[in-house]
């Protein structure tokens, strides 16, 4: 009897899934149109969107018009007006959260400094310390919620090495985090589902969230930010590898006996080209990002020839990742994306230099940071969990 109900209610589940798709991808759809796409009995699709309409998660919208005689089949729609998650960015730096609907409507962000803002101030705050600066703000996060709102749950993009299906931070250097079981200590604190994963695919699933299958085909998403690192986007899904370490672009080697990188190594990108080495380049209190771009905004002279070193960099290293997997396209983002015009031209230049003919042609896509970062993203991974793994 107890594997008759396991079997029901795994098809009951697969099938409120189907259900849930549909209405992810339409803006408004029919139950007819439902159970024929998604090949299930008419009399199924209204059971589940009955419930859902009881949870107040569809909603009603329309009356379809169409010729002839007969009832008019009603449209659903996702009430994506109801819908929240909480999304959250660690790294070595700062904490970044925010509130955010289903329709990408962000109603309370915050961000949490972690050092200093000055460049003499880089005492690192890790481990248990940097725990409860994670819960103070996720409590904060929570009571700005809307009191209608249903909050399918929360997700922490980790800079890190990352087990996602145990929620387990594997290796943190950055954070001093080692084999740190984070989802089931945030679990047990809260009572609402939590999600973990590294930071740069927290923001890859923002991109995918937000754009077209075909276009996100075949992707590479790369995170310019305080450190470095990618996803790799294969058929609309992640890429994580045998160990979830797939994707450390930031600590792959441009050149031997290179400045020496967080990792311990020499000769990273991350070592070349992340926010970090850019301050520390810059010798002069340079607290944020925001002081970086005022230099080169005004036409500060190293700071623009440091640029234009950080495109030949970055475009040496896209142009072997170009001619090594041949993605559809390649996904900029993060907060040094915002000066990518001081650094654009010198990485295209070497990308061309580098690239074999067939890959040269390779869009790139400068993602709008104010409209996807890994906080954002975080929080389209807690809608894309309620959407594709409902139950």
């Amino acid at each position: 009897m107890k594997e008759d109900y396991n079997s029901f209610r795994w098809m009951k589940l697969q099938n409120k899934k189907k259900v849930l798709e549909l209405l992810h991808q339409e803006k408004l759809i029919s139950r007819i149109d439902i159970a024929r796409r998604a090949n299930l009995q008419k009399m199924t699709v209204t059971n589940i969107v009955n419930e859902l309409l009881a949870e107040e998660l569809v909603i009603e919208e329309d009356v379809l018009a169409i010729s002839g005689v007969g009832r008019k089949p009603v449209l659903l729609r996702l009430n994506r007006e109801k819908l929240y998650a909480v999304g959250i960015e660690v790294t070595k730096s700062y904490i970044i959260g925010l509130v955010m609907s289903y329709n990408r409507e962000i109603v309370y962000q915050e961000k949490v400094y972690l050092v200093g803002t000055s460049a003499s101030d880089v005492t690192p705050c890790q481990g248990d310390a940097l725990t409860k600066r994670l819960e103070k703000l996720i409590d904060a996060l929570l009571e700005r919620v809307p009191a209608f709102a249903r909050n399918l749950g929360i997700c922490v993009g980790i800079q890190g090495i990352i087990d996602s299906q145990k929620g387990e931070v594997v290796h943190s250097p950055y954070l001093g985090w080692f084999q740190f079981g984070i989802k089931e200590h945030l679990t047990r604190r809260y009572a609402i589902p939590v999600y973990i994963d590294n930071n740069v695919r927290a923001f890859a699933r923002g991109e995918v969230w937000m754009r077209t299958e075909e276009q996100l085909r075949h992707a590479l998403c790369i995170y310019l930010d305080e450190g470095i690192g990618s996803a790799l986007v294969m058929n609309g899904e992640i890429y994580t590898g045998d160990g979830y370490y797939a994707g450390e672009i930031g600590h792959m080697k441009i050149g031997w006996g290179g400045p020496l990188c967080f990792c311990g190594q020499r000769g990273c990108l991350e070592a070349y080209v992340s926010v970090q080495k850019i301050r520390e380049e810059l010798g002069r209190p340079v607290g944020t990002f925001t002081d970086i771009m005022q230099l080169l905004e005004e036409g500060h002279p190293q700071a623009k020839m440091l640029f234009e070193q950080v495109g030949r960099h970055l475009g040496f290293m896209l142009g072997n990742t170009l001619n090594l997997l041949n993605p559809t396209v390649i996904i900029l983002g993060g907060e040094l994306v915002t000066a990518a015009g001081w650094f654009k031209e010198s990485m295209v230049q070497a990308i061309e230099e580098i690239t074999i003919r067939p890959t040269r042609d390779t869009p790139i896509i400068y993602s709008d940071y104010n409209q996807n970062n890994c906080s954002m993203g975080a929080a389209a991974l807690v809608f894309h969990h309620w959407i594709f793994h409902s139950g």
